[in-house]
């Protein structure tokens, strides 16, 4: 099992020199054997490699940067070179792979060697990379494996982290199935859950909007490549990042909420890249991030031995969660209301509990020799209890959303 960790870095002047040459060398190199690419009609990945130590003999400046850190380059060029054919598969125009420009790249990686975590018992540890130097690194959490890979990233804002890949030899017991939830992703609440519990979205994007956009207008007045321009660049990056952090912390709080409190976490496969299409959500949709959530509660419930399932997005808004009949409702309506069996209930809580069923059907289907508790059918008679609270009813922890 491999975890990945990020991890502040804390470089005096020298080192950030150090690492912005390494930087910039990663880039030189990957655009050298890119040309190298394109000037042959067929040549491999482990060919292609061969060419770096002519390139160290012609460039020697090369010699400043870790071999492996250099070979990682080639690396990323196959890699590149995949996911655009992946993409032509799919049906898209793609074209070339370009070179990439001053300024492009933002991250370089010490694979399998070249590195060393030294633990000091205080505040900061201390990162040794390789004809960089010892850097200063907050490592807030443990490291238990063995250490494989380092990535270093330079972010807009002028901070630098450490992404520190640690494998693990642990076996994961998996958890038997007592409680099963159905979560239903939103916008105005970001998940109503089968049991009732509702988020509402915090909007982070639409609290920050105006300032982004002040911001924005005063860095666009500003010369081009003056060092007052770069100030307001990195006034701007940091309210971003400001901005990613929001939405990562309550969305790590909200998923580690429902691996501690669920075997089993049923949610929809909606294809988000197609939902943006519609302009008037599209900011909406993705200030929501319903796939960053779905992706954490995904290995979350992976390294817990919890059961994460995605349900067949289709029709589960329209039906009907007890008798299963499809009741026609515009996006407007917010309200489910079933001529059928009389079932009334908002329309994400019939959705939720539509999703339930769908994954108490599919675990049915896919695990016959697992004991579930809740394998009896959803009934309700009549109208359910109204739910009052306006407010998320789910508690994190000692404290209470509300």
């Amino acid at each position: 099992m491999q975890i990945s960790h990020k991890f502040r870095l804390y470089p005096n002047k020298q080192q950030e020199e150090n690492l912005f040459e390494t930087l910039n060398l990663c880039r030189q190199t990957y655009n050298n054997l890119l040309a190298e690419f394109d000037s042959w009609d067929n040549i491999n990945k482990y060919e292609l490699q061969s060419v770096i130590p002519n390139l160290k003999i012609c460039n020697p400046i090369l010699k400043k940067v870790y071999s492996k850190t250099l070979q990682y380059e080639n690396y990323r060029l196959f890699s590149n070179l995949k996911a655009l054919s992946k993409k032509k598969k799919k049906g898209y125009k793609v074209g070339r792979l370009r070179f990439k420009g001053k300024g492009w790249f933002k991250t370089f990686t010490y694979n399998q060697s070249g590195f060393k975590l030294i633990n000091t018992g205080k505040r900061f540890q201390v990162l040794h990379l390789s004809k960089i130097g010892n850097i200063p690194i907050r490592c807030h959490r443990s490291i238990k494996g063995k250490i494989k890979q380092v990535t270093v990233k330079h972010m807009q804002s002028g901070k630098w982290f450490a992404s520190v890949i640690e494998e693990r030899r642990e076996e994961i017991k998996q958890q038997p199935i007592n409680k099963i939830v159905g979560i239903d992703l939103g916008l105005t609440n970001t998940v109503y859950d089968s049991d009732g519990n509702k988020i509402t979205n915090p909007g982070y994007l639409k609290k920050k909007a105006e300032k982004l956009a002040h911001l924005q207008r005063r860095m666009s007045k500003k010369k081009k490549r003056s060092n007052n321009r770069n100030r307001w660049r990195i006034r701007l990056a940091r309210q971003y990042e400001k901005l990613v952090n929001s939405r990562e912390d309550f969305l790590h709080k909200l998923s580690r909420y429902y691996i501690d409190n669920y075997d089993a976490i049923a949610m929809e496969d909606i294809p988000i890249p197609n939902m943006v299409h519609n302009h008037k959500l599209s900011k909406s949709i993705l200030d929501s991030c319903w796939g960053k959530l779905r992706q954490y509660i995904s290995y979350k419930a992976e390294w817990a031995g919890k059961l994460y399932m995605p349900v067949d997005y289709k029709g589960t808004t329209q039906r009907c969660s007890q008798c299963g009949k499809l009741v026609p409702k515009e996006l407007q309506e917010r309200e489910h209301k079933c001529p059928n069996c009389g079932f009334i209930a908002p329309r994400d809580y019939n959705s939720a509990l539509e999703i339930k069923r769908l994954c108490l059907q599919k675990i049915r289907q896919e695990l016959p020799e697992s004991t579930l508790v809740e394998m009896e059918a959803l009934s309700f008679q009549g109208q359910i209890p109204s739910l009052k609270q306006e407010a998320p009813c789910v508690s994190w922890g000692s404290s209470l959303l509300i």
